[in-house]
């Protein structure tokens, strides 16, 4: 199933980039197919494959295994109400219920799970916890919107808050400390206690950032300068114990670092266009600079995983070197992309195009061929 998801979100990168550069397209249709369609069934389903190994528990059962798929249904129905609008009138809504249950479902097991670990569970599965709060939040601000009209604008900026920064947000910083270190193959000894730490530092930036975009502007910076304090402290320990696989010409490493300070780079953006420049765009700096980087430096590293789980072999090690190649070099041109596209440029979403589409090649051309490569 992840392997589905992999395809239909990179497929989403592309149509979204491409319908943003055409002059029909409209944006809301291009974020909700990146963000409705290809990202949040993806980050359900990595949840789904990855809660029971935080918590050292029994694998998920089959409806666990299709909440991703329902969220994706429910991705569908958000995304058609913005293309056709009259045709779908209540599809936001059932689209936004949709999505919700199934959140609902999975964050009810994690708790579950957390409760009746043996052990003490991984640090990463209370940010996963705390995500899905975020989703909930996020799109529950939609079925809001039809109850308090008068708020409409304001559940608008908590949405889109919540949606990005929080629950894509808050997944990606919690699994980004954990696969960093994985992929490498060097440890980070201190991220739990670093993880423990930051949670609440990144969960009320967070809360503040929505709440002073929504009501009050002029606290929005409050909320993205605790922000700044965990990613300022990543980065700089990630500068210390991987610089040598951070500079590199290939592999995952330089796409999730790039990941990092994408997301960095947004919360700039994002400030200079509350205050100032109202023309600049965060939202495209969040998929160019940010998700863009996240999505191929973690299936390089993953998809060789979910595509023959079980032991490591030679397979492995030969589909991410094929998957990573070029890795540093995209993640430069991604990076770049997602500043120009901030700004107003659309060569920054060219760049996104020609990278993305790159790596759908390398991707697929994995998928019909991985048989070939020797074990």
């Amino acid at each position: 199933m992840l392997q589905f998801q992999v395809a239909i979100t990179l497929l989403a990168f592309i149509a979204a980039s491409t319908f943003v550069l055409s002059e029909n397209g409209t944006a809301i249709v291009s974020y909700h197919i990146i963000f409705a369609i290809g990202i949040v069934p993806l980050i359900l389903g990595a949840m789904v494959h990855f809660l029971p190994v935080l918590s050292r528990s029994k694998n998920p059962g089959k409806f666990m295994r299709l909440l991703p798929v329902i969220a994706l249904f429910g991705g569908f129905l958000v995304t058609s109400y913005f293309a056709y609008p009259r045709a779908l009138s209540v599809g936001r809504y059932v689209g936004a219920t949709t999505i919700i249950i199934a959140a609902s479902i999975l964050g009810v097991w994690a708790y579950r799970l957390k409760v009746n670990a043996i052990g003490k569970p991984h640090r990463c599965l209370d940010w996963y916890l705390a995500a899905m709060l975020c989703l909930f939040i996020a799109v529950g601000c939609i079925v809001m919107g039809y109850f308090f009209p008068e708020q409409r604008s304001a559940l608008r900026l908590l949405h889109i808050h919540f949606n990005t920064l929080g629950f894509i947000g808050i997944t990606a910083l919690g699994t980004l400390q954990v696969l960093l270190p994985t992929a490498t193959q060097r440890s980070d000894p201190e991220v739990a206690a670093r993880m423990r730490k930051h949670l609440k530092l990144v969960v009320a930036g967070i809360v503040i950032t929505a709440c002073g975009s929504a009501w009050h502007r002029n606290f929005a910076w409050i909320g993205m300068t605790l922000l700044a304090i965990p990613l300022f402290v990543i980065l700089k320990t990630w500068l210390q114990l991987y610089s040598n696989a951070i500079f590199k010409v290939h592999g995952a490493v330089p796409l999730l670092v790039a990941a990092l300070c994408g997301y960095s780079i947004t919360l700039i953006i994002g400030l200079i266009h509350a205050y100032h420049k109202q023309n600049f765009s965060p939202v495209a700096t969040f998929i160019i600079a940010f998700l863009m980087p996240l999505v191929m430096g973690a299936v390089s590293y993953l998809l060789p995983l979910w595509m023959r789980p079980g032991q490591q072999t030679a397979w492995h090690q030969a589909a991410r070197k094929r998957l990573g190649f070029g890795g540093g070099i995209r993640a430069l041109l991604l990076l770049t992309g997602g500043v120009m596209a901030g700004f107003g440029y659309e060569i920054g979403w060219y760049l996104a195009v020609f990278t993305t589409g790159i790596f759908v090649v390398q991707t697929f051309s994995l998928f019909l061929q991985h048989t070939k490569i020797p074990e």
